[in-house]
């Protein structure tokens, strides 16, 4: 994917144009999940793949901006998870998580899968995340922001 800081877009493999909202860096903690029953590493918060209807919420831009006043699940245990006041640690959360697009996860899958040699076009989003990320274990059982519930 390719970024352009000064005209606040990106483009994917797939040719889609995503907009950001403003030019933050994309929150990549590396650091444990805080919730004490998951504790896995989080590399990427992969909050590019959360809805782009989504991305326009002060919520998304407290995810981005690595500030309080927003949350995004744990892609391990689905839990809440948001930037502590000091902008870099992440703390149990109590808002209602942003979760990720079933459509983008799936997309982005294939675009990485079909661009590997020999190429994976069947590719899910838990190979990706596993392979690119290098966050196995992630988004099994995940609930996406189309799937219905609560």
């Amino acid at each position: 994917m390719g970024c352009c800081a000064a005209d606040l877009t990106c483009r994917g493999a797939s040719g889609t144009t995503q907009y950001l909202p403003e030019t933050f860096m994309a929150p990549w903690p590396h650091q444990p999940c805080p919730h004490p029953g998951c504790r896995h590493e989080i590399r990427d918060l992969l909050a590019e793949m959360v809805p782009n209807a989504d991305q326009r919420t002060p919520e998304f831009r407290a995810v981005l901006g690595q500030t309080p006043g927003g949350a995004i699940t744990c892609p391990y245990c689905q839990g809440a998870v948001e930037y502590g006041i000091d902008g870099h640690s992440l703390v149990v959360s109590a808002r209602l998580p942003l979760r990720y697009s079933r459509t983008k996860m799936e997309l982005r899958a294939r675009d990485y899968g079909s661009q590997k040699n020999p190429p994976e076009p069947a590719m899910t989003p838990e190979q990706w995340v596993a392979e690119e990320k290098l966050m196995p274990g992630a988004l099994r059982g995940y609930r996406y922001a189309e799937d219905a519930g609560p």
